[in-house]
């Protein structure tokens, strides 16, 4: 348990308070039914909330007046997606299955504007996600530029998009994730997408009593063995992968990156 001073912006006022700390970080275990949306640890930093937590997603305009302004912008190139929010609807595809993850999908707005590292924030408040793990995740998939194109097949929206490089369309045209070309217009409808999509796999949402995403155990059964820091980085791993393979590379790199914080390098 740590005591410490916890501060919050509500309008222009900044309200204080002595907190009692549970958890820093990532993990942790299953969220209480009925507990309040805590607001953010110390520093209004915003970490990785309880699997299954039934305050989450808090609204946009809470985590909004959550956000710690922040006007350091080290991608200028960003400022038109960082201060634009598109209107439904996005492109998602149409999925009859994994309602957990649907859910939470159709709660992503992107309606937000700011600074990059304030969206992250945002974002990280919004979906109980980490925000400097989300920060480390943004530098391996974009080094923070939204205009970053991966996976390019040809066709312009057969590839993966933005600043979290949200897949649109595979190789053969496939929606896989959709989005485009939204979530290329938009930092935030970016940032929000891959929040709850963490989320959804963080609580279990594509559990479907087959192998795929969790090898045919539910979240709960993989954190009783391992913990629930193992089940936040492989859900890591597996944006990268689309599968369940703890201690994969992509992850390990994410760590170092996070480990280095490489945002706030000389050179970044």
């Amino acid at each position: 348990m740590l005591l410490r001073l916890g501060c919050l912006r509500v309008g222009r006022a900044t309200v204080c308070a002595l907190v009692l700390l549970a958890l820093v970080g990532c993990g942790g275990q299953t969220a209480p039914t009925g507990a309040p949306p805590p607001p953010p640890t110390g520093n209004g930093y915003f970490g990785t909330e309880l699997a299954h937590a039934n305050f989450l997603p808090r609204s946009d305009s809470y985590c909004a007046s959550a956000v710690k302004p922040n006007l350091w912008e080290p991608r200028p190139d960003n400022d038109q997606a960082n201060h634009t929010v598109v209107s439904p609807p996005h492109g998602w595809p149409n999925e009859t299955y994994w309602t957990g993850w649907r859910d939470k999908r159709a709660k992503v707005t992107g309606n937000f504007t700011g600074t990059t590292t304030e969206i992250i924030q945002w974002a990280a408040c919004k979906w109980g996600i980490d925000e400097d793990t989300i920060r480390a995740d943004a530098v391996v998939e974009s080094y923070w530029h939204m205009s970053t194109i991966g996976d390019v097949c040809g066709p312009v929206g057969e590839g993966s998009y933005g600043l979290l490089q949200i897949k649109n369309e595979d190789c053969s045209g496939a929606v896989v994730h959709g989005g485009y070309p939204h979530t290329t217009q938009s930092t935030a409808l970016n940032v929000d997408w891959y929040g709850a999509h963490m989320r959804a796999c963080y609580d279990g949402d594509f559990y479907d009593g087959g192998n795929w995403l969790y090898n045919g155990q539910t979240v709960d059964q993989i954190a009783a063995q391992h913990g629930w820091d193992y089940v936040f980085w492989t859900c890591v791993g597996a944006h990268f992968s689309g599968d369940w393979s703890p201690g994969q590379p992509y992850e390990l790199h994410v760590r170092q990156i996070l480990s280095d914080r490489t945002w706030e390098s000389a050179n970044f």
